[in-house]
């Protein structure tokens, strides 16, 4: 079992303790003789709140939903907090301290945007609830230090979503840039062990054929043209050397892992609901096409973010038999990619030119207030594979 799956469960098995516990809670005699709650009203409540977790538990847990059910469950949840306050006397409720469950749930997600929404929806579901009590009673001043209180959590809360989103990104900065070092290493290592054997092999054998120059010239001559095939072997280990280069975060973890971790990092850093579909059957690809891919839709996204102002991006990636499709669709403004400045301050021209090294296409449809859509298709055919040398190692005819 994932470590996010545990999570998951741990969550459930908490929200279903709290629900138990408040049950508890509201047969004591000092909250009934307090609140005059109605039992069987909050026994009706418990039974739709056990309802909505076993339907929530089975629809997260068995993957049938994505991650922008996220806001319906946490309206949900909101409001089966207010129904137990108005149950157990408004004003008076210690429910009402469950309200801090759903902002710190939002806090720890490392998401400003909607830790700031679940405050300002904490404050107005409460107010309504308690309002007419407080005006009743004369305890206005007290509910309105109340709001001023999840006022007060709210902003440390967004505080500390903005800190852990900048710490986290940082962290990934910081990863991918030991994980480059560490590929720079490694790719020194075998310059180092290949082509530097075959430049070593061949200044070797000009030297001596040199000495043969003046005594020998056929020999000499025989040696400088022997030392094409050297040259060949050299210049094939540094054309596979070169195809190798790319991303060392899509070489560790995968095209799809380092795509997935880069979609959190952005929908963290942009406050955006980005969603992630994977079509076909998952496997590695050729090192230019995945390399293409990456940075394509990392360019999409930035775009997205720096000039569309997009709130939802979906990025679709299909594995055909034969080819790959990656789809990144934005609900931003748009622009209108037939102007000539589009084609400079959009990017547009680089992604064409990635699109082009792994032989695919690159299309862009968009119209100002209509939002964005990027596509990008590449072949991999093994015949293609064979013959960019990805299948062979360059160093198996030495």
């Amino acid at each position: 079992m994932d470590a996010a799956r545990t999570r998951r469960i741990a969550f459930f098995i908490l929200h279903f303790v709290a629900l138990v516990s408040a049950l508890i809670w509201v047969h004591c005699d000092y909250v009934r003789q307090r609140s005059g709650v109605d039992l069987h009203a909050a026994y009706v409540v418990f039974a739709a709140a056990c309802a909505y977790l076993l339907l929530r538990a089975y629809l997260v847990l068995g993957g049938k939903v994505s991650e922008r059910w996220e806001y319906l469950w946490l309206s949900v949840d909101l409001l089966l907090i207010t129904a137990g306050v108005y149950l157990t006397g408004r004003m008076g409720s210690d429910l009402a301290l469950l309200y801090f469950w759903p902002l710190v749930t939002a806090s720890v997600q490392r998401r400003p945007n909607l830790t700031l929404g679940v405050g300002a929806a904490t404050a107005v579901l409460y107010a309504i609830v308690a309002a007419p009590d407080a005006i009743e009673t004369g305890l206005v001043p007290r509910l309105i230090a109340r709001l001023f209180v999840i006022a007060a959590a709210t902003a440390v809360a967004v505080a500390y979503a903005v800190t852990e989103a900048a710490r986290v990104e940082e962290l990934t900065r910081l990863r991918e840039q030991v994980a480059l070092s560490d590929y720079r290493s490694r790719l020194s290592q075998e310059m180092h062990d290949g082509i530097q054997h075959y430049l070593v092999r061949i200044a070797a054998r000009l030297n001596l054929a040199r000495t043969f120059v003046d005594r020998e010239p056929d020999k000499a001559a025989r040696m400088a043209i022997d030392q094409a095939l050297t040259v060949r072997q050299a210049s094939d280990e540094l054309r596979y050397l070169v195809r190798r280069l790319r991303s060392p975060v899509v070489e560790q973890q995968g095209f799809v892992g380092a795509l997935q971790d880069h979609l959190t990092m952005f929908g963290e850093r942009a406050g955006a609901d980005v969603e992630l579909q994977v079509e076909g059957t998952l496997r590695r690809l050729p090192p230019d096409v995945e390399q293409a891919a990456f940075r394509i839709i990392q360019e999409a996204l930035t775009n997205a973010e720096k000039y569309a102002s997009a709130d939802r991006v979906e990025v679709r990636v299909t594995f055909g038999e034969d080819s790959l499709e990656c789809v990144v669709a934005d609900n931003g403004a748009g622009f209108d990619a037939s102007e000539p400045r589009a084609e400079g301050g959009f990017g547009l021209a680089g992604m064409q030119e990635r699109a082009a090294s792994a032989d695919g296409g690159l299309t862009v449809t968009s119209a100002p207030g209509g939002g964005t859509t990027v596509t990008f298709r590449a072949p991999f055919t093994a015949a293609r594979e064979e013959s960019k040398g990805y299948d062979k190692d360059p160093t198996a005819d030495r």
